[in-house]
């Protein structure tokens, strides 16, 4: 909580007196690594890493230890520790998989190395899917398409029905070229793993586009409430121009599965092309909220080393600019729509689109000409500072603050207007009463 608050000299001495009560307490140990590196202090992250080895000696220590040099870009450091982590936890598969992408984002990359490292990992780890996928990617980053089936098969029989290596095995085959032998095996994975909705969804898309519908409606009997399956529907919806229907079905995608980004930036591609600005505001700021962290084409973007301090917002931008370029690029993005893809606050993005817009207005001539006419009409405040007669606190043309509030003004109008007529009555009535 101090730290949130910007409090980080009080937050370092709660984790100081925290150390003193449970020294082997990985938590207390890579709370205080996080503090010092999200505050730029990477020396001090180091010496705490190095401490925190000596003292708790967990496989997460050792991977944070690896990941802090690989994000400083000191490859032959990161691979050093990775190689003594694993002398010390030789069956963490996630050690493994870190060692191999260092090798790939080497520059140039040093594939081969990375791929002895994924063979050598898995003679550990068999049963670690994720680090068949890292495998077989290497391979078919070099085209060995061959080499990647072999894997691909070995993979299977240690780990029967896992979808993702099948649906891996189809996409070898359509990067080969041989769309006749994906179909084939997207038969047999659908038999190995038939309410598979990343598969289902998989097997809609490579349908021809009249057949696409009908598998649909297959996809959804075996998987009604996969969001995968969910989402495949909604893109058909968003072919046929069915706006309607195409955003209620993607609203549905991440209301079943909030963590699947994947979802969130189909959506927010579609908004892009045919939602308004509003529209396009609620898709960012409920991914914002759910903090999405699945989906295959969402995770190959999102955790590259240049996005692991990028914002929520910032991360998904950066997923659609990839994946679904046209739709990014076919309008000009709403002012507030483009700051708040850029990380601002959603209300100092609120309020500097507001000024952005009255300038513009302003200097086009549009805005309050004649400096007197606004003078009492609005008085700028950055935060409530309570309720003022005759005025409304809320983010208008001229950004946020106090506007003089219409309703108000109507109600005195109409005050006014019953005394002027009350006025002559009573005057009339207290002549009478003085002749009398």
């Amino acid at each position: 909580q101090k730290w949130l608050r910007g409090d980080v000299a009080s937050a370092r001495r709660i984790l100081a007196e925290a150390f003193s009560h449970s020294k082997e307490s990985e938590a207390i140990h890579l709370a205080a690594v996080k503090l010092e590196s999200e505050n730029n202090e990477i020396q001090r992250s180091r010496l705490l890493l190095a401490r925190a080895r000596q003292q708790c000696n967990t496989p997460k220590v050792w991977m944070q230890s690896v990941q802090l040099e690989r994000e400083q870009g000191l490859f032959q450091q990161a691979l050093h520790l990775c190689e003594e982590g694993l002398k010390e936890h030789p069956t963490y598969p996630k050690m493994w998989m870190i060692g191999g992408q260092i090798y790939m984002e080497k520059s140039p990359p040093e594939l081969i190395e990375a791929a002895k490292f994924f063979e050598r990992g898995l003679q550990k780890c068999p049963r670690s899917v994720p680090l068949w996928m890292c495998s077989v990617e290497c391979e078919i980053r070099q085209q060995k398409f061959t080499k990647a089936r072999s894997l691909l098969e070995k993979g299977r029989l240690r780990n029967p029905g896992a979808e993702l290596l099948w649906l891996k095995g189809v996409e070898v085959e359509m990067l080969d070229g041989s769309e006749r032998l994906a179909h084939h095996l997207m038969s047999k994975a659908l038999q190995e793993c038939p309410t598979s909705g990343v598969l289902w969804a998989k097997a809609v898309e490579l349908e021809p586009k009249q057949g696409q519908n009908a598998k649909s409606v297959d996809a959804l009997k075996k998987c009604e409430n996969d969001a995968h399956v969910i989402i495949s529907v909604a893109k058909l919806f968003w072919r046929d121009a069915k706006n309607a229907k195409a955003r209620k079905w993607f609203n549905r995608a991440v209301t079943l599965n909030p963590r699947l980004g994947d979802a969130w930036g189909a959506y927010l591609g579609f908004e892009l092309e045919h939602g308004t600005a509003h529209e396009q505001r609620e898709v960012i700021r409920k991914c914002v909220d759910a903090e999405p962290n699945q989906g295959s084409d969402w995770n190959r973007i999102v955790k590259r080393v240049p996005n692991w301090r990028s914002k929520w917002a910032v991360k998904l931008k950066r997923f659609v600019e990839e994946t679904y370029p046209i739709e990014f690029n076919l309008k000009t993005l709403n002012r507030e729509v483009e700051l708040l893809l850029q990380g601002e606050d959603p209300y100092a993005a609120m309020a500097a689109a507001a000024e952005a817009e009255a300038a513009e207005r302003e200097e086009s001539g549009e805005g309050v000409k004649d400096e007197d006419a606004s003078r009492g009409f609005f008085e700028p405040a950055s935060s409530f500072q309570g309720a003022k007669p005759g005025f409304a606190f809320k983010m208008g043309p001229r950004g946020l603050g106090y506007y003089r509030d219409s309703k108000q003004e109507g109600v005195k109008g109409e005050k006014k207007e019953k005394l002027e007529k009350v006025e002559p009555v009573v005057k009339e009535e207290e002549k009478k009463d003085d002749k009398k």
